[in-house]
């Protein structure tokens, strides 16, 4: 029988040669990826914001090109992608975009499976082998701190629809916090969590964006947005705070490779990067948005301790119809700015 030391021993080797072997897996693909073209990137981000992951990136793998082309919404990545594939036979080398949209692409046979455990990428990370996870866009509740205390401000969603609120509150025009709310407290909960929002009369706005600036500015004293959203007013100075809620609903964001792709070994570099720490980390500086699964991301320590409600990618299809209806029902309040 082995010593303890022996075989505390034998398990650091293997963990070290397990190490060694993805380290040499992304060289080899490094190496190969070098000699091909840039991955063309499929992302919704500003250049200028993406510019500066690419910078991060290149550090660490120089002689990987890699082009970023953006796609705002996914609806156009899903669209582009199938079209192109029709039309031409390939689409873009990697495809970032929501679970939904995603889905439709690999439904369609469009996006390469690869053991990323092979590359380092952790199993959470991966709910099939098309897709991993690699950013989010996070529901928080946000307010103006001079109109709003943070005693005052909620902490749960029974605080959100206190009317304590009616008149007061902004939203986005989309009910996708709720209907995500719905993958945890179930479709009937969150529709009648959703009707007791309503009856607050909130305003709606057609982005999170302009919603945060309207807390700023103190057109509303409370709303319903996204985390990457209300930075940039907050970082400008603007009297906003924010939280996340008890149960905090999330769109995770994949990546994937598609199967045309041109540098397959470029975008499986890229991919494995961007859901390493260092990856996550750089990706979250220059957009807002983290990945909550990375525990060095702000995004993941804004979360700590709390539920995240999100449909699975394979119910794409329910988070849809919810989605869908619960949008009908949010839109009755009226016309959004």
């Amino acid at each position: 029988m082995k010593s303890p030391t022996a075989a505390v021993l034998g398990l650091a080797l293997a963990f070290s040669s397990l190490g060694a072997t993805h380290a040499q897996s992304l060289a080899e693909l490094a190496k190969t990826a070098q000699d091909k073209p840039a991955v063309i990137w499929y992302e919704s981000s500003p250049s200028e914001q993406i510019d500066k992951v690419l910078a991060a990136f290149h550090r660490k793998y120089p002689s990987v090109k890699v082009r970023h082309a953006r796609l705002v919404g996914g609806n156009e990545l899903a669209v582009r992608g199938v079209q192109e594939m029709q039309a031409r036979g390939y689409t873009g080398d990697l495809l970032t975009g929501g679970a939904d949209h995603m889905s439709q692409l690999r439904s369609r046979g469009y996006l390469e499976a690869v053991n990323w455990a092979q590359l380092g990428v952790p199993k959470a990370y991966t709910p099939n082998p098309e897709m991993v996870a690699t950013t989010a866009s996070v529901y928080v509740a946000l307010w103006n701190s001079k109109k709003v205390s943070d005693a005052e401000a909620p902490n749960t969603w029974e605080d959100v629809v206190n009317a304590k609120w009616s008149n007061r509150v902004g939203s986005w025009v989309r009910a996708a916090a709720f209907a995500q709310l719905a993958a945890t407290m179930g479709p009937d909960a969150a529709k009648k969590l959703l009707e007791r929002f309503i009856r607050l009369k909130p305003m709606l706005f057609k982005s999170t964006f302009p919603l945060a600036q309207a807390v700023g500015s103190g057109e509303v004293d409370m709303g319903i947005g996204f985390y990457h959203s209300t930075l940039p007013p907050m970082n400008a100075g603007a009297p906003i705070k924010m939280r996340a809620l008890d149960v905090v609903p999330t769109h995770i964001i994949y990546s994937g490779v598609s199967k045309s792709a041109r540098n397959p070994e470029g975008a499986k570099i890229l991919v494995a990067w961007l859901a390493s720490d260092e990856g996550a980390v750089a990706y979250e500086e220059a957009t807002g948005r983290g990945n909550p699964l990375a525990g060095k991301t702000r995004t993941a320590q804004l979360i700590a301790g709390k539920k995240l409600s999100e449909f699975p990618p394979e119910k794409s299809d329910e988070l849809g119809a919810l989605s869908e209806s619960y949008n009908k029902l949010l839109e009755a309040v009226g016309s959004a700015r």
